[in-house]
């Protein structure tokens, strides 16, 4: 269990230090934009994907980070109301419902987005989109993996507030 909890700290680590390198990076590429566009007066297209598909990236990093630490948003009407049995039955079936959706959009899904953008080349960029259609396996990957952990992590609190 505590290899588990290693595991969770240092993708939380790894991923909260991607997203705020991303989040500066983007940054720094708007105040570019926005000084080439209305200072220069020569905007930069590039600069307009690379924002584009950064804040793609941004939001899927944080969307499993967000499954991580199952701060995403729910209804816990029934949750509140339930037994221990309850609350931990409910849990473990929001988390497999989570995965499967993961594996379904984002790993299949992902997947077939990638195959289309094999073909297809960024004007701008020069890129095939696959490179940009990639965050979407890796994200479920991630939100599975975090989902795995979130099961153990329940049933050890469970356990535990159990006395077994």
């Amino acid at each position: 269990m505590h290899t588990i909890l290693i595991l969770k700290t240092w993708l939380n680590k790894i991923l909260s230090g991607a997203a705020a390198l991303l989040l500066a990076f983007m940054s720094l590429l708007a105040v570019y934009q926005v000084f080439m566009r209305y200072v220069l007066k020569n905007p930069s297209t590039m600069s307009e994907d690379i924002l584009s598909y950064s804040f793609v990236w941004l939001s899927l990093i944080a969307t499993a980070l967000v499954f991580g630490e199952r701060d995403h948003m729910n209804l816990t009407f029934f949750l509140d109301k339930g037994s221990p049995y309850v609350k931990l039955l409910l849990s473990l079936i929001s988390e497999i419902l989570v995965m499967i959706i993961a594996f379904v959009v984002f790993i299949v899904g992902g997947k077939k987005f990638m195959n289309v953008g094999a073909i297809q080349v960024s004007p701008t960029l020069g890129i095939t989109m696959d490179m940009v259609y990639l965050i979407l396996p890796v994200t479920g990957v991630l939100i599975i993996l975090f989902n795995i952990i979130n099961i153990a992590e329940l049933v050890k609190d469970f356990k535990l507030k159990e006395g077994k």
